[in-house]
């Protein structure tokens, strides 16, 4: 990945887009986003300086989403920006990591049911930092374990089937992946190191033979490869075996593309500027990659529903153009042509979560150029709210419900479309929204008391969405 002028060089420079080479921000990774669809609104919140990758989780137990993102040397730091609830964030606090953080997750690592964090540390250190949480949103020192040389991305799972959460990390210099088997009490014992492609920089967590136990795949930015690792169930793992990819694939993802389920997997390819699907054929072994055109030098790469079709789509963090690319999945394992959106200054990574509460897919990028994190709201989301005319009502009185269909994101429009409207499972009848308005008037409830939903169709701009139920009593 050096440029044409340059030998050989360390793999620590080798790690960061040339494009960034003047700042600190280093080669970014994901960890852990067809109806039509008008896109994303941004806004960018501070963070540390040089932030290079980002989690979503719950941090403070409040049931909003909350984001992580790791900053590089000389910040050593994981920048804690709590949500609001509205795809608002709070100014971010800093908690120190090992040197040259890359990569942060989020898991339960002691089992107290209070989320923690985890880094993958590069240069000089190779360890991993573990921040236990307080469970408002605050954390603990950092403790450091040893991993293989020159970590560069982490993920988060039960490997060896004890209920308990166990570490994984890719590391680059040594072509290895680092397993550190958790004790329960957020502490790990030992690394044990299973050999990977050349330069592996991404690793993703799944079954891919079905067997119920999780399996390794990382993305080899040397090899041009993916290797997949089965697992055996206690903690160790098969030889890899390895799946061409495009040029330089920098992050893995994985999903059921094709709704077949069976696990698939996605490949950001810097210097392709693509992203490689590969199809899996249930029993660990992959289909021949098909590429797909992102923007320039796509480092990052997530999947969610991002128009409310129930079919995986793929977003991309370009690096060099400072844009998302949104790839919509046809639900057969191909993938539209991609639409690219703004992003702030070099994004590198890029998570997907719910940051408004309205059920759409939110996008989170980090922008190393800028020192910020891009929150893009998804604008197909609605708020569905419903309301009785009177509750409780007399039996053989007429109950006039009402529900309003407002979009989630501020300027995206006015829902049009229709309303069903359901006691329980039992259709009521269907109303068209006026003025984002509809409602519906029954005097045949008997009595007793009524789970009352009103679920919105979606047009071409917005989602479909459903109400929270209202009960409605009727009385004699």
């Amino acid at each position: 990945m050096t440029d044409k002028n340059e030998t050989s060089v360390v793999s620590i420079t080798r790690l960061r887009p040339r494009k960034m080479l003047t700042s600190t921000a280093s080669f970014f990774m994901v960890f852990c986003v067809s109806l039509a669809w008008a896109g994303f609104k941004r806004t960018e919140y501070p963070t540390g300086n040089g932030p290079t990758a980002v989690a979503v989780g719950d941090l403070n137990g409040d049931g909003k989403a909350d984001l992580a993102v790791a900053n590089d040397y000389p910040s050593n730091t994981v920048s804690v920006l709590l949500g609001n609830g509205d795809g608002t964030f709070q100014t971010h606090n800093d908690y120190g990591t090992g040197s040259g953080p890359l990569s942060v997750a989020v898991g339960d690592l002691n089992g107290d049911g209070k989320a923690d964090l985890v880094t993958a540390n590069l240069y000089p250190d190779s360890t991993v930092s573990v921040l236990l949480g307080n469970g408002d949103g605050t954390f603990q020192t950092r403790k450091d374990y040893g991993t293989g040389s020159g970590p560069h991305s982490v993920a988060v799972g039960d490997l060896n089937g004890n209920g308990k959460a166990d570490l994984v990390t890719t590391n680059i210099n040594s072509s290895t992946v680092s397993v550190l088997l958790g004790n329960g009490d957020g502490s790990f014992q030992a690394h044990m190191d299973y050999a990977a492609g050349s330069y592996p920089s991404s690793v993703v967590l799944g079954d891919f033979n079905k067997d119920g136990k999780l399996d390794l795949v990382t993305a080899n930015v040397n090899s041009n490869t993916v290797s997949v690792l089965l697992g055996k169930g206690d903690g160790t793992f098969q030889t890899h075996v390895d799946y061409g990819t495009g040029t330089e694939p920098a992050s893995v993802i994985s999903a059921d593309f094709d709704r077949d389920g069976k696990a698939d997997l996605a490949v950001a390819n810097i210097v392709d500027n693509s992203v490689s699907v590969l199809l899996g054929n249930g029993d660990g072994s992959f289909q021949t990659h098909v590429d797909y055109l992102t923007g320039n030098f796509p480092f990052g790469v997530a999947t969610g529903d991002f128009n409310g079709d129930r079919k995986s789509d793929l977003a991309t963090a370009n690096g060099h153009a400072d844009t998302v690319s949104v790839l919509l999945g046809k639900g057969d394992g191909t993938f539209q042509a991609h639409v690219d959106y703004d992003a702030g200054s070099s994004p590198g990574s890029v998570a997907v979560g719910d940051f408004n509460g309205d059920g759409t897919a939110d996008l989170a990028v980090t922008d190393g150029g800028s020192s910020t994190v891009s929150v893009l709201l998804n604008t197909a989301g609605t708020i569905v709210s419903l309301q009785s005319s009177n509750n409780p009502s007399h039996f053989g009185e007429s109950v006039t419900f009402t529900v309003r269909v407002r979009a989630s994101v501020r300027g995206s429009g006015t829902p049009t479309g229709t309303v069903v409207f359901k006691d329980g499972t039992t259709r009521l009848g269907t109303a068209t929204l006026v003025n984002g308005q509809a409602s519906l008037t029954s005097s045949s409830l008997a009595i007793g008391n009524h789970r009352v939903t009103a679920s919105y169709s979606g047009d071409s701009t917005f989602s479909p969405n459903k109400s929270l139920p209202l009960i409605q009593k009727v009385i004699p």
